[in-house]
């Protein structure tokens, strides 16, 4: 089953699914997206961004970075940063790697530009991947 949802930019949204893809394109507002099992895919987002999944990986892309929590089980997590992002992320994984090395059991903290904005990024199984 396939849903396709047009809103204004600038709503606020909310996403819930047992099972299938999130893919949410263009939407400025504040989006909390959840899943059990599937992949979420954000591009376009301006505002806050929750994302959480037990079983699916995470793609996101946001055009302005802003308070953004992710949290994974078992799912890999992709972030595109728009140019001159100032970003503090917060890494925490259990088995994962960043950015293709090894991730100390507990986390790992890495600053782009000013690092104004929180990004954590929580995974159990999942590795994280950030391009600047």
């Amino acid at each position: 089953m396939r849903f396709s949802v047009k809103v204004p930019r600038g709503a606020r949204l909310e996403v819930a699914t047992v099972g299938g893809p999130v893919t949410v394109t263009g939407v400025a507002g504040a989006q909390t997206l959840a899943t059990v099992s599937g992949r979420v895919e954000v591009s376009g987002s301006e505002e806050r961004l929750d994302v959480s999944t037990v079983n699916g990986a995470v793609a996101l892309a946001p055009r302005k970075v802003v308070t953004t929590s992710v949290s994974t089980v078992n799912g890999d997590v992709r972030l595109k940063l728009p140019a001159r992002a100032d970003v503090r992320l917060e890494f925490n994984t259990v088995g994962g790697r960043f950015n293709d090395s090894p991730a100390r059991l507990g986390g790992r903290e890495q600053a782009y530009g000013a690092g104004t904005h929180a990004v954590e990024v929580s995974t159990v199984g999942g590795s994280l991947s950030v391009q600047p």
